[in-house]
């Protein structure tokens, strides 16, 4: 048999925290403190050895496929990139169907890193997200002598906490990073179904998003937060 059934992997655009500083043709940034308050060089760092350990889980499974091909009976290919929908030859049905492609682990281990560890890196990064503007919120208003208050019903953590946080700095934070909410809640939007296990939803949307994207967002997050903070006077 000359044509090889394909296995999709990517990377999701990620390189190493240290590589970042090196290229200029990537697509995303990581947030970098220029005030060097606390707790600002917390989420720098932080947020660089997330980047470091997603990247490496993400390395990790693809040396397991790669493995899992070399070791394997049926012929497959390794490609770079995602493709929801395949559209199979005659000679790829027939290996599909043929026993030693149904048992082998290869597509079980696509489809956990493709879908499942993505989610669970996108459940990561909203978690500190989520958890980093809380902390900053309680700081801002401790600050200010502002009430923190609760979450409107109809609001989101995010959108809440930005919200609070330019209430303090008395700039319109959720206007500033209107694009960059929209963003954050469509992928909030996925991460909720994978938490509620609605996988079947989560499948047709894991392609609209890329990791990297998330980390760029967050650091643009964080960059106009800083920003803000520094010209009301709370980082000193």
């Amino acid at each position: 048999m000359g044509e090889k059934i394909k296995i999709y992997f990517d990377k999701e655009g990620l390189v190493e925290s240290g590589e970042l500083c090196d290229k200029s043709n990537l697509s995303y940034f990581l947030f970098s403190s220029i005030s060097n308050v606390y707790p600002f060089v917390k989420y720098e760092e932080e947020l660089a050895d997330i980047n470091d350990y997603c990247y490496f889980i993400l390395c990790q499974l693809e040396e397991k496929l790669k493995m899992l091909i070399r070791e394997s009976k049926t012929p497959f290919e390794l490609v770079k990139g995602y493709q929801r929908q395949q559209e199979y030859t005659d000679e790829e049905l027939d290996m599909i169907f043929d026993p030693t492609y149904t048992f082998s682990p290869l597509p079980t281990w696509e489809k956990l890193s493709r879908d499942i560890n993505k989610c669970t890196l996108l459940l990561l990064l909203l978690s500190y997200l989520e958890s980093s503007l809380n902390e900053i919120a309680k700081w801002f208003c401790e600050e200010k002598s502002i009430v923190l208050g609760r979450k409107r019903k109809e609001s989101n953590e995010i959108q809440f906490y930005l919200d609070k946080i330019g209430q303090c700095c008395q700039c319109d934070l959720v206007k500033i990073l209107e694009n960059e909410l929209a963003y954050l809640d469509m992928v909030r939007k996925i991460r909720n179904q994978f938490v509620h296990r609605e996988w079947d939803q989560v499948e047709t949307h894991y392609d609209k998003f890329y990791l990297c994207d998330v980390f760029r967002v967050m650091s643009k997050c964080f960059t106009e937060i800083e920003k803000a903070a520094c010209s009301e006077g709370i980082c000193k």
